[in-house]
């Protein structure tokens, strides 16, 4: 019984061992590039990350920070035009509430720029 127990402990950890990490020179210059403002190139890479990565939690983590920040440029960007900005903006909370329903940041921007276009009796956008 003992036995069993550590085999099945020992493919466990294997199993875990083996998923695909992501390329770290590819998820380095895509973080460099969100953090340079150059979002849709960024999270593009990593969009390519994960598929050949798709369970690996620091790119999971980037591409969460890369949406959630895309979505505060487009939120607190006072030289857009609402019509421009809260569509953008939500759309990537959106994507960060698909890859963390939890992602707080995300909830409250997203459920602000919802309550604005309820208040002014416009429909919400579909993005």
């Amino acid at each position: 019984m003992t036995y069993r127990l550590f085999a099945a402990a020992i493919v466990a950890l294997l199993i875990g061992c083996t998923e695909p990490k992501a390329d770290a020179e590819k998820l380095n210059h895509a973080n460099a590039m969100i953090n340079t403002g150059e979002y849709d190139q960024g999270i593009q890479i990593m969009e390519e990350l994960v598929k050949s990565s798709p369970n690996d939690p620091a790119l999971k983590q980037s591409l969460i920070s890369a949406h959630l920040k895309f979505g505060h440029y487009y939120m607190f960007n006072d030289t857009l035009a609402p019509r421009v900005k809260y569509p953008s903006a939500l759309k990537q909370y959106r994507e960060v509430l698909k890859l963390d329903p939890n992602q707080q940041d995300a909830k409250d921007n997203a459920q602000q720029i919802i309550d604005i276009y309820k208040m002014m009796g416009r429909e919400v956008p579909q993005v």
